[in-house]
């Protein structure tokens, strides 16, 4: 990487991390930010802030003016939205925009942060369960980027996992969510998904391995940024073991979990909150696992083990958040 480096997505679990690790090294650092006010107080004044977001074409232009490398996280990343045209718009047309602006303005690298679920042996087979607006907006947005790196731009993708740590406890730190509500206990209720396996990662470590695959990564190229595997089961035995609070886990049986969710998705039409919805439900009976090892011997790129990710994170979660202790 050379030049002043953009990251989009900075306020978010992920994007700290990386905006941390940057400046930590030494680089110039400038963020994209819809809400410059979301930015961690140590960064303020330490990064240059271009106010706006993924959507607004003026914006964008500003922000790659004059930059050598862009890092884009920015993304829709919830479970679900009032009005379902935001996750195409931000993940979708935001990407598009961008993609212009640096072509415009001769961005010498992009990294495109997507998902591990857009990767082709996690998609839903045909006919098994339809893709959620997520899924399927950031598999559109993956493609132009692999589109625009094959007309000659130096573009590539990474896939992280479940990411988790100290951060916003947003949809996209819904692990850490988790965890927060065993850490308050007595009971804490997931779905019976017969132990399938899911890879989970520290934010901080999917943070850097973006970092060494715009520094070291192909042109084209796809790097799956995990952790360990492991069932849902056990990671909250194992979040239990380390912090000491045994809590009780109660299984919600799939029917019961698939009711539930066409529940919430009505409400959400009616106007209320929807925390989950069927696609989803359906989502999270699939076995996630994933082999990093093609990335780590590629880009160097190293993760902690789940335990000691689970402690920090315990940590951080029962100093931020007494009452759970």
């Amino acid at each position: 990487m050379s030049g002043e480096i953009l990251v989009t997505g900075a306020t978010g679990l992920i994007g700290r991390y990386v905006v941390a690790r940057l400046l930590a090294g030494g680089r110039r650092v400038r963020v994209l930010a819809r809400d410059p006010r979301r930015l961690e107080s140590d960064v303020i004044g330490r990064v240059r802030v271009v106010a706006g977001d993924v959507t607004d074409a003026a914006a964008l232009a500003r922000a790659v003016d004059g930059v050598g490398t862009v890092l884009h996280l920015a993304a829709c990343a919830r479970a679900w939205a009032r009005d379902p045209r935001e996750f195409s718009l931000v993940n979708v047309v935001g990407v598009a925009r961008l993609l212009e602006a640096s072509f415009s303005a001769g961005i010498e690298r992009l990294v495109h942060v997507s998902t591990v679920l857009t990767l082709p042996r996690l998609r839903p087979q045909p006919g098994t369960r339809p893709l959620t607006p997520y899924e399927e907006t950031k598999l559109a947005g993956e493609r132009l980027v692999d589109r625009y790196a094959a007309s000659g731009a130096d573009a590539l993708v990474v896939h992280p996992t479940r990411a988790f740590g100290p951060g916003p406890l947003s949809d996209a730190n819904g692990v850490t969510r988790l965890i927060a509500r065993y850490l308050h206990g007595p009971v804490v209720v997931r779905l019976d998904d017969g132990d399938v396996l899911a890879n989970y990662v520290h934010a901080d470590d999917v943070a850097a391995g973006i970092i060494l695959a715009a520094e070291r990564g192909r042109r084209g190229a796809h790097y799956t940024l995990g952790g360990e595997n492991a069932s849902l089961r056990s990671l909250l035995e194992l979040a239990g073991e380390v912090s000491g609070r045994r809590r009780r886990i109660l299984s919600l049986p799939r029917r019961a979990a698939l009711a539930a969710s066409h529940a919430a998705a009505l409400w959400g039409r009616l106007g209320g909150e929807a925390p989950i919805t069927p696609a989803w439900i359906r989502c999270y009976f699939e076995d996630h696992r994933v082999d990093v090892g093609e990335t780590s011997r590629e880009l160097g790129y190293r993760f902690r083990p789940l335990r000691a990710g689970l402690e920090e994170t315990i940590q951080w979660l029962l100093e931020e958040f007494p009452a759970a202790s």
